[in-house]
């Protein structure tokens, strides 16, 4: 069966805040020019706006002021001024205040809710005509016979669970354009492929992760304190494994709170779920949460590498935009507002080029320029602080203090991380047990996967592989302790014995599309496609 093709001016992948401004930057450019309006084609795998994006989410609001000059569209998300700021040290049983220097830069951000952000933003780029494709997969990019990318191919719409074509199957369809922008997020699909094929990585360290785990909760209004936000370090983490925690009071009765987990953590035993759940019977929290009860819960994986680990965000056919590319900044624990001008540089350098899409090398060096001028002063500047961590939390942070405030973001050397997140982890037989130990749940994985609306469509086979012999799988065992059983906050994998073997129980319908098993698996074993048809988690307001 010949398969469809659609062809556009520009396609973009991935709807979070990158894509949907370069949508919208090119969409505003586009309604001025009746004569030759341009094409342009996006496309989401979630079933909806928002339905898997995800952040804290404390917002630097320059990048929608540089979207929308003339001011935003009635906006119906949360776009709260943060009015107080406050940064802790937990033990197990007390807080103490830190004094934060003002480095995250909080000053004039605001709190808001990313799914409502970019509903708001999808239905403003349909209106400037822009054609949105939700619940349909990019799952392999098409090369032009020179080598440039020339589009991207949906995947099969109803499979059975090996695989084979349903009565009803449509063929996917191939989505052509002569430059095609990647916003996928934190370790997209396609984003890996490219930045493999063109070597976009060359002499730039590994990228770096962490897990962030977030829940909003329906607090009394006596309790909530809109525009307060507080970030925590310390208990229950430890200094082999860095992160730390943040509450932000939204709006009247609403409250966001997670804790982010550094995925170079060495004990393979680590449980951030259970480490989240943990971290809020602490005394503290406990009053904060205290008549409340979750609404949403998620989880997804954020690029921390920093500029040592940014590939290069051009290649022949398309540019890397948003957390895709790795724009987020270390000091101040942002990257909407990064993605959002990312977005906007790269439908600006698309605008200024016009038909001169051929010569890659000029592509590759306006789009350079403009973020330059835009995200990667910041990024210089933070350099140093996330690898700083890796000596420990209070030297850590002494250093970022000192990397910051004395040196400015000046310091006349650079520390690299060389070793990818996998490679740090060690052997379970050196650990007795998890370094926090589990705790009790406030929630548990079942219930965060509800909170979540995880849902998968059917007859469709697995989105995740493995790819181990026996023997390989039986050393991965002892030597690892089946880390995948702890490090996937959905419990998607589990350890089976059947006949005296051990062996993988796999319950992808579970997945969150965090992507950490394909960022901690110990030997590179786990292979993550996007599932079909807009499964996977159906966020709200996350």
């Amino acid at each position: 069966m010949k398969r469809d093709e659609l062809t556009f001016d520009v396609i973009i992948v991935g709807a979070g805040p990158a894509g949907l401004a370069a949508a919208i930057h090119l969409g505003q450019a586009s309604a001025s020019r009746r004569n030759s309006p341009l094409s342009i084609g996006l496309l989401e795998k979630g079933g909806y706006p928002g339905a898997h994006v995800l952040s804290g989410a404390v917002m630097d609001p320059r990048g929608l002021d540089l979207l929308f000059p003339s001011g935003y569209p009635a906006p119906p998300w949360t776009m709260a001024p943060v009015t107080q700021e406050h940064f802790l040290f937990l033990t197990g049983e007390k807080n103490f205040s830190l004094p934060h220097f003002g480095l995250m830069a909080n000053k004039n951000a605001v709190l808001t809710n990313l799914g409502g952000l970019c509903r708001r933003l999808a239905q403003h780029a349909e209106k400037l005509g822009v054609q949105l494709f939700f619940g349909f997969t990019a799952c392999h990019p098409l090369f032009h016979p020179s080598g440039a990318l020339r589009g991207v191919q949906t995947g099969d719409m109803g499979r059975d669970s090996q695989g084979r074509p349903l009565a009803n199957f449509q063929p996917g369809v191939r989505l052509l354009a002569p430059i095609t922008l990647i916003a996928e997020g934190a370790r997209g699909y396609l984003a890996t492929q490219l930045i493999r094929h063109y070597h976009l990585d060359r002499g730039k360290t590994p990228q770096h992760y962490a897990l962030g785990i977030k829940e909003v909760w329906d607090i009394p209004p006596s309790t909530s304190q809109p525009g307060t936000i507080e970030h925590t370090v310390g208990w229950p983490l430890n200094q082999g494994c860095q992160g730390g925690g943040f509450i932000y009071h939204t709006e009247k009765g609403r409250l966001d709170l997670g804790l982010v987990v550094n995925l170079d953590y060495a004990n393979p035993k680590t449980d951030p779920f259970a480490l989240m759940q943990r971290w809020k019977t602490h005394p503290w929290l406990q009053k904060t949460l205290a008549g409340g009860k979750p609404l949403q819960a998620g989880a997804r994986v954020l690029a921390k590498g920093g500029i040592q680990s940014l590939p290069h965000p051009a290649f022949p056919g398309g540019l890397l935009m948003g957390d895709a590319a790795g724009f987020f900044d270390g000091v101040r624990m942002k990257g909407i507002h990064n993605a959002i001008l990312s977005g906007i540089a790269a439908a600006q350098t698309i605008l200024q080029l016009g038909d001169e899409k051929a010569d890659s090398t000029l592509w590759s060096r306006h789009y350079w320029q403009k973020l330059r001028a835009s995200i990667l002063p910041d990024l210089t500047a933070a350099r140093n602080v996330q690898p700083g961590l890796r000596s420990g939390l209070w030297s850590g942070m002494l250093h970022g203090l000192l990397d910051q405030k004395v040196f400015k973001g000046k310091a006349p050397w650079t520390w690299h991380q060389n070793q990818p997140d996998r490679s740090r982890l060690q052997k379970a037989i050196r650990f007795s047990s998890s370094p926090t130990g589990l705790g009790d749940a406030v929630i548990d994985r079942d219930q965060a996967l509800f909170l979540a609306g995880v849902r998968h469509r059917e007859n469709q086979p697995s989105h995740i592989q493995i790819s181990r012999t026996s023997e390989s799988f039986a050393t991965h065992v002892q030597d690892f302790a089946f880390p995948e059983q702890h490090y996937c906050p959905a419990g998607v994998f589990s350890l089976v014995t059947e006949q005296g073997a051990f062996k993988t129980r796999l319950r992808p319908q579970r997945c969150l599309h965090c992507q950490t098993c394909a960022i901690k698996d110990p030997t590179a074993a786990i292979t993550w496609t996007p599932p079909e048809g807009g499964s996977g988690p159906h966020y709200q307001n996350m």
